[in-house]
């Protein structure tokens, strides 16, 4: 597991992953690096040589620290003009130029493409009603994480993986039962806990009535989440 620092300069926030340097420019109008985004670039290891798709790239992170891994081409979608036109700025601000930048949703901009790696961080908050699309997962959560793992077999090559993070709000047991359906072996690898933000806190009556949905309360009071982060390989 690799050990991540931050620290911030200004404008500028630096993240060393390992040996790797990603730094991004501050932007609160867009999806930053999160616990689930840093669960996921703690455990990319090595990608040299590798072809990776970022779905919902938000500020760029994982897309250019793939690139600073090795790989040899991403493409990054998502499906805000703005954040793709920040990710673009902080690729040049890291002085990365192997990333492919398109706008669309899940994977409409990839269509007929196959990848070595499929990354993604899908919102996965559930609500009756509408969030911020960074955040929505729909009434249970799955909405999005669903169409990623459903169609995931057919954008990897033979031995692909796709590494994505599932929130314990959601099923655990449901997602895992539907990344052996469609066809992949996935292996738990990592998880962490964290506390309800202001946006689940105001849900935790809905979310009490989820059937799936699993929370437990830390020693002070606090309702928390468990994020589990999957590695789903095709066979």
């Amino acid at each position: 597991m690799t050990e991540i620092i931050s620290r911030k300069c200004g404008r500028i926030i630096e993240y060393e992953v390992g040996s790797a340097v990603v730094r991004l420019v501050l932007n609160r109008k867009i999806y930053m690096p999160s616990a689930a985004t840093m669960l996921i670039a703690r455990n990319l290891g090595k990608l040299d040589g590798l072809e990776v798709l970022d779905l919902g790239t938000g500020s760029g992170f994982l897309a250019i620290l793939s690139s600073k891994l090795g790989a040899a081409r991403i493409v990054a979608t998502d499906i805000s003009r703005r954040a793709l036109e920040a990710a673009r700025e902080n690729a040049r601000l890291n002085d990365v130029d192997n990333i492919d930048f398109r706008l669309g949703s899940v994977y409409e901009p990839v269509k007929g493409e196959v990848f070595d790696l499929i990354i993604c961080n899908p919102p996965m908050t559930p609500s009756k009603d509408p969030l911020p699309e960074y955040t929505w997962g729909g009434v249970d959560g799955r909405v999005i994480l669903e169409r990623v793992v459903k169609d995931a077999p057919r954008h990897l090559r033979k031995r692909g993986r796709l590494i994505m993070p599932v929130i314990s709000l959601v099923g655990v047991d449901k997602v895992y039962a539907l990344m052996r359906q469609v066809g992949l072996t996935p292996h738990a690898v990592d998880y962490v806990t964290h506390p309800f933000g202001k946006i689940l806190t105001k849900l935790l009556d809905y979310i009490k009535g989820l059937p799936d949905a699993d929370f437990f309360y830390d020693g002070f009071g606090r309702p928390c989440w468990r994020l589990i982060l999957f590695k789903a390989f095709k066979s």
